[in-house]
């Protein structure tokens, strides 16, 4: 137990003191991305793990952070690390309005209403040019640092938009809302019956859900230093944070997290030594491959299937401890036979 507390917090201390050894911009780049993804798929997991329900709407919310956030800082000088968490609560607010209509649905249904969502947010952003600037995009002003040091601020916020994220779902998953959560995933009906207000639960989780993917959009636009409607709202983003819930594991704390940590350096990499021309077709069938294979041959992710293999594995010690036992007392004098 105390491993299991001391080891997350060793991890965050290395991560903490590694921009102070590495100043290789690659590697810091690589793990503020790895951090927003962690941050986004814990979010994501709070909804789709936890409570059952898959979105593809939450790439909506990324783009919807990433304009608000620039638009505040473009037009009333807001630096976007004073408003991001309050862009995290605006996507929330959206959320809870959204999650009222969509949360109606189930299934599939679910997941067309979240997926038309993103498109409308989309073509809103592509049209409101008097606001957003159309497809032209929004430009972020520079912020005014060292060139070595302009990627410090980002790495540490992404970090803590990730440490935020990991003790809000450690949070949901101990509390009788989670509890609440898994039961409607279980069996929403049942859980209904047994007095669990299903319709709250299911708002409210999408809300807090979404809002980690707003308050990452909002970074997201200010380290790019440009917001616009392709780059904010593609959709690939929402596949990588599925395909890094079921990596590690979905409806766990630690799955999202895990996943993330294995597939956001590996597509780096990929799209790093593919020849341009080519890295963002091969990026995206590699993902499509790895999310096929993951549900043929590990449905349940990374920890799941290890955690169940543990106590398999302990399960068969323990049962041929007892038959050894057994044998000793039929061994012993007066056994029984």
């Amino acid at each position: 137990m105390q491993t299991r507390r001391i080891v997350p917090l060793i991890v965050l201390a290395l991560l903490v003191a590694l921009p102070v050894f590495v100043r290789e911009g690659f590697y810091l780049d690589l793990l503020l991305f790895t951090f927003m993804y962690a941050a986004m798929s814990v979010g994501w997991d709070i909804m789709g793990g936890y409570a059952g329900y898959v979105s593809l709407g939450h790439v909506g919310f990324f783009g919807i952070g990433s304009y608000a956030a620039g638009l505040l800082v473009v037009k009333f000088g807001i630096p976007v690390f004073v408003s991001a968490p309050f862009v995290g609560l605006f996507a929330a607010f959206i959320g809870a309005g959204l999650g009222w209509v969509s949360l109606r649905a189930r299934g599939t249904s679910f997941v067309i209403v979240t997926l038309t969502f993103t498109y409308m947010v989309q073509l809103l952003a592509l049209n409101w040019r008097g606001v957003t600037g159309g497809s032209a995009g929004l430009y972020l002003p520079l912020l005014d640092l060292p060139g070595n040091l302009v990627i410090l601020p980002f790495y540490y916020s992404m970090l803590i938009l990730l440490v935020v994220a990991i003790l809000v779902s450690i949070a949901i998953r101990r509390s009788k809302f989670g509890l609440g959560l898994v039961a409607i995933r279980e069996e929403e009906g049942k859980a209904d019956g047994s007095g669990v207000n299903t319709s709250l639960y299911k708002i409210l989780a999408f809300a807090i859900s979404v809002s980690f993917a707003g308050a990452a959009g909002a970074l997201h636009a200010q380290y790019l230093n440009y917001v616009d409607p392709d780059l904010a709202f593609e959709l690939i983003i929402t596949l990588n944070l599925i395909i890094m819930s079921l990596v590690g594991s979905r409806g766990t704390v630690w799955g999202p997290v895990l996943g993330a940590f294995i597939v956001q350096p590996l597509s780096q990499y990929l799209i790093y030594f593919m020849p341009s021309q080519i890295a963002g077709q091969v990026h995206l069938i590699a993902l499509g491959v790895v999310l096929v294979l993951v549900v043929m041959f590990m449905p349940d992710g990374i920890i799941t299937t290890y955690q169940t293999w543990r106590r398999g594995r302990g399960g068969t010690r323990a049962a041929g401890a007892t038959g050894a036992t057994d044998a000793t007392d039929a061994r012993l004098p007066g056994a029984t036979a």
